[in-house]
């Protein structure tokens, strides 16, 4: 999870930033979010996010998204959610844990090696 003392400053605005970004709209529904992700990431790296910032800013999108979420929301629409986040905003493949509604590890595939 992420260790906010472990944030230089860039992090940390960055973090905010994408915050204040999900807050003014919380894309919860899979037709709004496979539009919206891809943007999000555009805006963060046009705001100076870097591939290696990418791991954070996805753990805390997935825990804005749990948290925003619906309780009764189906499972197949989170799984959904995820799966647009992996593509869209991560660039990466991951896995969840949430126990009882909190989101509890994400953990990233290896990234793809490029030649």
């Amino acid at each position: 999870m992420i260790a906010r003392e472990h944030l230089d400053e860039r992090q940390g605005r960055l973090l905010h930033r994408l915050t204040m970004l999900f807050e003014q709209q919380p894309f919860l529904d899979t037709t709004s979010a496979a539009a919206v992700y891809p943007r999000l990431r555009e805006d963060l790296i046009a705001a100076g996010a870097m591939d290696s910032d990418f791991e954070c800013l996805t753990e805390h999108l997935i825990g804005l998204v749990i948290e925003h979420g619906s309780a009764v929301a189906p499972r197949e629409t989170w799984r959904t959610l995820l799966d647009l986040i992996s593509t869209g905003f991560a660039h990466r493949g991951f896995s969840v844990l949430v126990e009882r509604g909190v989101l509890v590890a994400v953990d990233f595939a290896v990234p793809s090696t490029r030649h």
